[in-house]
């Protein structure tokens, strides 16, 4: 069975490669033996990030501090890796503010969150997919959202957006097999990163994604994600999926309202 570098080496594009992960996918491809290309905004920390895998598994990296919030991001991304022979994407990168009640929210923030999670993610697809058509081999890992798979109020952009993910990420792995290319749809839930202290770990998610590479057109990592997409696909109405996922979600905006204010908060002694 060839080596990951074998299949689609020897590079490795990340985007949201600073933080949470992204982070562990390079580590993860890294530890497989492809150089990578860190994409994200923090330099420094991207920076970091690059010398560790450097010696800790001894390949290349290269570094680009990319705002990919400007509509030229595409050129920078060219310009950085054209003289290198991309052979996997993981379109990571994605918004940072997507709850909310609709009409209360800044209308810029949600049209950033679709800039980030449809904008960004098709248009790397589109150039990265073209290069990997011609060389005749490829992976890409479209990394979505367990909402992507359910009717989620209180963040309804970023889950109508997650499930644009996923049904293009499943039509387009029948599609690119033709020309050689894997793609899979990478959707979790909760995750433990920067912004949140829950979830599920990042290594055994980023694993999930690497193992059904090539194998399966989409991943939902964790059992628990399974099972409760599974029911309310399959056990519920679409009706009462509905007022299901509205509750919940409504109970975790009025305990994000009550920390704000600070309700509830034991006082300092």
């Amino acid at each position: 069975m060839p080596s990951y570098a074998e299949q689609y080496g020897p590079w490795a594009l990340i985007t949201g490669a600073s933080a949470g992960i992204g982070e562990e996918f390079v580590k993860q491809l890294a530890r497989r033996g492809l150089n990578i290309l860190l994409v994200a905004r923090r330099a420094e920390k991207l920076t970091e990030i690059a010398s560790f895998v450097e010696q800790e598994y001894g390949v290349q990296t290269r570094v680009l501090a990319c705002d990919m919030s400007h509509n030229d991001f595409l050129s920078v991304i060219k310009e950085a890796s054209e003289d290198l022979d991309i052979g996997m994407l993981i379109n990571n990168a994605g918004a940072a503010s997507f709850h909310g009640r609709f009409l209360s929210r800044d209308l810029d923030t949600i049209n950033q969150s679709v800039h980030f999670s449809i904008t960004v993610q098709l248009t790397l697809l589109h150039h990265f997919g073209n290069k990997m058509a011609e060389r005749g081999k490829g992976g890409i890992v479209q990394v979505a959202s367990a909402t992507g798979h359910l009717p989620m109020p209180y963040m309804v952009e970023y889950s109508s957006c997650k499930a644009f993910q996923l049904t293009m990420g499943e039509g387009l792995n029948y599609e690119l097999k033709r020309q050689g290319i894997d793609i899979l749809v990478l959707s979790p839930g909760a995750t433990k990163t920067e912004r949140v202290d829950f979830g599920m770990e990042v290594e055994p998610v980023v694993l999930a994604a690497l193992k059904g590479l090539g194998k399966e057109p989409s991943v939902i990592p964790g059992i628990f994600n399974k099972v409760l997409i599974w029911t309310r696909k399959h056990l519920m109405s679409r009706k009462q999926s509905l007022r299901s996922c509205g509750a919940y979600q409504e109970t975790n905006l009025r305990r994000r309202d009550r920390a704000a204010w600070g309700i509830g908060k034991k006082p300092a002694i």
